[in-house]
């Protein structure tokens, strides 16, 4: 997923430990800039310099060099930035180490300079090539990449060339151990050391590569112009789906499943290994809801439309109604209802969609049920009907002149919300309905809860209200844009849809807006296991696909 980093600036490198770091220059200032991610949010941090800083390696959170033009090293020690004396005139342009006391900065010109915990010392590196990028294996085991192919080695002792078999030139170098390393480039250019000699490799692209970085030698990710990622598995490279087009110079991760790239106009893209896709929904019609009784048996319902997926493919139902649909529900592959304008209620066998009986003419929006005979549907003029197994009966009119209910939900037969856009909030507690929490100046639009002291209604203006089992609080949500949908699979594991496309997460801590690669309103989400189904405008439906979250 794309995090917003709050930055309109190129990010040249990413690094971290319990820390990221991403670096670049400032597009307002031309100063270099310094991004630091916190686990929640990117922040920008004083760099202590003007210059522009093009690479960032550290040997733990509290230890962390930058570097860029004119020489320039600044060094963090867990709390600020601090300038150091690197006695380098030109431009440094990558940095790595094997400890706080063994750094090494590559640059223009073959320039090499080493740190041993004291000071900065210029070697001889025996090219006259620019360096870009420096990997260390260990202080007797250094690999500097650069122009035309270049390629540096140091044994410890001193720097010698080494055939690339190319000369296209390097712009990133990383490696699992001293006898495999990967050197990417030019025009997709990958070569690969194996400890006799460098070897090229078919990288499935024509794109520059700009940075390399791997958990492992059968899990090496590359990153280049155009928002390309290419991911090599032990056998070949592949590309991946970035959902970006601008320009990516840095890729670093902590493992498989947490990998982060810096790109142009202050972009950070996380890979946790998850994946977003538009899927082919065979209609154009708005879809309003979604919901399923597994991975291969989902319903979306919209504008007079109900559409399938099996599994393999979204196919187009017979709903037997020409009402428009809202909202879906069922306890099972063999029992779901949809719910409409004018009362519209259809029940699904298993087999086929037919209307049934509805004791009401005003639209509905929302159903949920704890079971197959116990379902109630909200709507216009605070209407609530309730299934017992045999009919749907108007049980009563919501308190407190609700005009409108467009959701419900509940952790059981007696715990139940129901939420609407006057911002009230009501709930049943097996007896009768009462008023819960009223804000007139957030409308709100769903409910979800993962049980009854952890409830989530989402609104208006990014409204995001919690219910802890004793009081509703405001939550920091980071939008602005109205809230349309929510949905989760545990109280850490929670996600948020909306207008302009605002797909949000929230992990337990705080909310984070992702990337949905649209600006369409997405209106509701469902999921189960690792595959979750969110709808929008169009007959669009997007799956979000990941592991399952920890338990």
């Amino acid at each position: 997923m794309i995090q917003d980093t709050g930055a309109r600036t190129p990010l040249r490198k990413i690094w971290g430990i319990e820390k990221d770091f991403a670096i670049g220059t400032s597009s307002d200032t031309d100063f270099g800039m310094i991004m630091h991610y916190d686990g929640r949010s990117w922040n920008p941090v004083d760099p202590q310099t003007d210059e522009n800083l093009v690479g960032v390696w550290g040997s733990g959170p509290n230890d962390v060099f930058a570097v860029g033009d004119y020489g320039t090293i600044v060094r963090y020690d867990g709390q600020s930035w601090t300038p150091m004396t690197s006695n380098a005139s030109g431009s440094l342009l990558g940095i790595g180490g094997s400890g706080p006391e063994d750094v090494f900065a590559v640059g223009g010109s073959g320039a090499i300079v080493h740190y041993d915990g004291q000071s900065w010392t210029p070697m001889d590196s025996q090219t006259t090539h620019s360096l870009l990028d420096v990997w260390v294996s260990g202080p007797e085991n250094v690999f500097a990449v650069g122009g035309s192919g270049a390629i540096v080695h140091y044994d410890g002792q001193s720097w010698s060339p080494m055939n690339s078999q190319t000369t296209d030139s390097l712009y990133g170098v990383w490696g699992t151990g001293p006898t495999d390393v990967f050197a990417v480039g030019y025009q997709g250019t990958i070569v690969r050391y194996d400890g006799q000699g460098w070897h090229p490799m078919k990288s499935q692209t024509t794109e520059d590569l700009a940075d390399v970085w791997g958990t492992g030698p059968t899990d090496v990710f590359a990153v280049g112009h155009r928002g390309t990622i290419v991911r090599y598995d032990g056998e070949s490279w592949h590309p991946m789906k970035s959902q970006t087009t601008e320009d990516l110079a840095g890729v670093w991760g902590s493992g498989p499943e947490d990998v982060s790239v810096g790109g142009t106009l202050g972009m950070v893209a996380h890979y946790d290994g998850q994946s977003w896709e538009l899927m082919e929904s065979k209609t154009e019609s708005v879809l309003m809801d979604v919901w399923g009784s597994g991975q291969e048996d989902v319903f979306a319902v919209g504008a007079r439309t109900i559409v399938h997926y099996d599994g393999q493919s979204w196919e187009t139902m017979n709903p037997h109604s020409s009402k428009d649909l809202y909202g879906v529900w069922g306890s099972g592959p063999s029992n779901a209802y949809a719910v409409g304008s004018s009362g519209t209620i259809l029940h699904y066998d298993g087999q086929r969609w037919y209307p049934v009986y509805s004791p009401v003419s005003e639209d509905l929006y929302g159903v949920w049920g704890s079971g197959p005979d116990n379902i109630f549907a909200v709507g216009r003029d605070g209407v609530i009907l309730q299934y017992d197994g045999k009919s749907w009966k108007n049980t009563t009119r919501t308190p407190h002149l609700v005009v409108i209910l467009t959701s419900v939900w509940g952790s059981g037969p007696d715990d139940v919300f129901a939420a609407g856009p006057s911002g009230a909030i009501i709930h049943y507690d097996g007896v009768r309905w009462r008023p819960a929490y009223t804000d007139r100046t957030n409308g709100l639009y769903d409910v979800w809860g993962s049980g009854p002291d952890d409830v989530f209604a989402v609104g208006l203006r990014g409204t995001i209200l919690h219910y802890n089992g004793q009081s509703w609080e405001h939550m920091d949500s980071r939008t602005t844009e109205t809230l349309l949908g929510v949905w989760g699979t545990g109280p850490a594991d929670v996600f948020a849809v909306g207008e302009d496309g605002t797909f949000l997460h929230y992990d337990g801590i705080s909310w984070l807006k992702l990337n949905s690669t649209t600006r369409s309103p997405l209106f509701a989400m469902w999921g189960k296991g690792g595959s979750h189904f969110v709808v929008g405008n169009g007959g669009a439906i997007y799956r979000h696909t990941r592991p399952s979250p920890a338990r």
